[in-house]
């Protein structure tokens, strides 16, 4: 899509073409901006967006779509004026999908309660090396981001990447219903945001909602476990996991440390994951099974693999000095600790640290979900475990177990960690990147 292809789709105030250009991207931030994309200069409580429309422009800003006619005049380049700017990026988002729709491109929805946003870097990793891909910049999954990303689809790619995500029951069921996928993904289900649907049931019921999206012959490739609850429809539905009865999974892997190797049910090739937690390399199951529907070969497969970086906080890693550094430091569902506990036993470093701390939105669950991951200290003795907030208040300390009330007292004692592996891992609200910091500075 040009930007005059925009005039074609929705009605404008009045607009300015300076030099036609294709789009790539969309943006509501003026610093995120790259050559290409479109600046939607949206009216915030803290800021006005029209007053960055000309930094977006000076930054490659393929357009610039505003609603106040006072600054859009003093504004040079490519640029649109309309009613609302918001409203027109929602109607905008919606008929880019329409298009997309009725393309013949392939759609890939993820979700799920942990992983998706990390499965959505994985698969664009895979595609990339078959074709140009179009993906959801960041873990931009809500309705307003999904729009957004909407607005920004890349026309010359063959493969658009779509994360959904939910903050209220029934919202992924919308999503899926205008993205309309012709291969949905579920990476998980578990207690991540469970205080937002009340009841696992519920959550679980909102995430499987993905499949509402699909037309006949999709695919919908799901953890093994899910297959009980797999709704009606026309779509076929895959699944990979552990069990011998999944469409795929791991028949041998050897843990080398800071990377994986592995072997799968349906490939000859080994595999290589270059990150330390074992859950990557049984979600990526889900990434082969989906490049394999696709037709993309092997070679491609384990090229894309091998280059896949997990973004920033969503356990990216680092050797600083004598420590091994796991930052997972965004976001902390339950079962997510779980699995980098486990991960953290296999590494073969010493001494082993997991500074932990709270969960968000379990409201109804803390009680048992905290007990949980206080007794983690028990089933695993070679880990050093470092649990902060009040929510740990009630668990003695144990020799490997220190009990830390406020993140100030967890960080002194992070400072004297001089060697080992370190994980750190909470809700994205309790801003554990300021211990990433202090293991950095050291």
């Amino acid at each position: 899509m040009k930007v005059s292809d925009i005039l074609t789709k929705l009605p404008v105030i009045k607009s300015d073409i300076v030099c036609d250009e294709e789009v790539n991207g969309a943006f509501l931030d003026s610093r995120l901006v790259h050559r290409g994309s479109l600046f939607f200069a949206c009216c915030g409580e803290n800021a006005d967006g029209n007053l960055y429309a000309q930094t977006a422009l000076d930054k490659g800003a393929a357009a610039v779509i505003m609603d106040n006619e006072s600054i859009y005049n003093e504004v040079h380049g490519n640029k649109l004026l309309v009613h609302n700017t918001l409203e027109f990026m929602q109607q905008l988002g919606r008929y880019r999908f329409d298009e997309l729709h009725n393309s013949n491109k392939r759609v890939i929805a993820v979700t799920g309660s942990f992983g998706k946003t990390g499965m959505k870097e994985m698969l664009k990793y895979i595609f990339s090396q078959n074709e140009r891909v179009y993906a959801t910049e960041g873990n931009k999954n809500n309705m307003l981001g999904v729009m957004l990303t909407g607005c920004g689809i890349d026309d010359n790619a063959g493969t658009i990447i779509i994360e959904l995500g939910s903050n209220n029951f029934g919202e992924i069921k919308e999503l899926t219903e205008i993205v309309r996928p012709n291969t949905a993904i579920v990476t998980s289900v578990g207690h991540a945001h469970i205080g937002r649907f009340k009841t696992f049931e519920r959550l679980l019921f909102e995430k499987m909602s993905i499949s509402d999206g699909l037309t006949k012959d999709s695919e919908f490739i799901i953890p093994t476990k899910l297959t009980p609850f797999v709704p009606k429809g026309d779509f076929k539905f895959r699944t990979f996991g552990e069990s011998a009865f999944s469409g795929i999974r791991i028949t041998e892997y050897k843990h080398h440390g800071e990377y994986i190797t592995f072997k799968t049910s349906l490939t000859e090739k080994e595999f290589r994951i270059n990150h330390p937690y074992m859950h990557i390399a049984e979600n990526s199951l889900c990434a082969i099974y989906a490049a394999l529907l696709s037709g993309i070969d092997e070679e491609k497969i384990f090229a894309g693999l091998i280059n896949y970086k997990l973004p920033k906080g969503h356990g990216s890693f680092e050797n600083i000095g004598d420590i091994f550094l796991i930052d997972d430091s965004y976001n902390a569902g339950f079962e997510s600790f779980i699995k980098s506990t486990e991960s953290l036993h296999l590494i073969n470093k010493t001494p082993k640290y997991a500074v932990y701390g709270e969960m968000g939105e379990i409201e109804g669950y803390e009680e048992e979900l905290y007990n949980e991951i206080t007794q983690l200290a028990f089933s695993y003795p070679d880990i050093n475990f470092y649990l902060t907030g009040q929510s740990y208040a009630k668990a003695k300390e144990l020799e490997n177990r220190k009990i830390f009330l406020t993140k100030d007292d967890c960080i002194k004692a992070v400072k004297e960690i001089k060697n080992g592996v370190v994980i750190v891992k909470a809700s994205r609200a309790k801003k554990f990147e300021d211990i990433v910091k202090v293991v950095k500075e050291k």
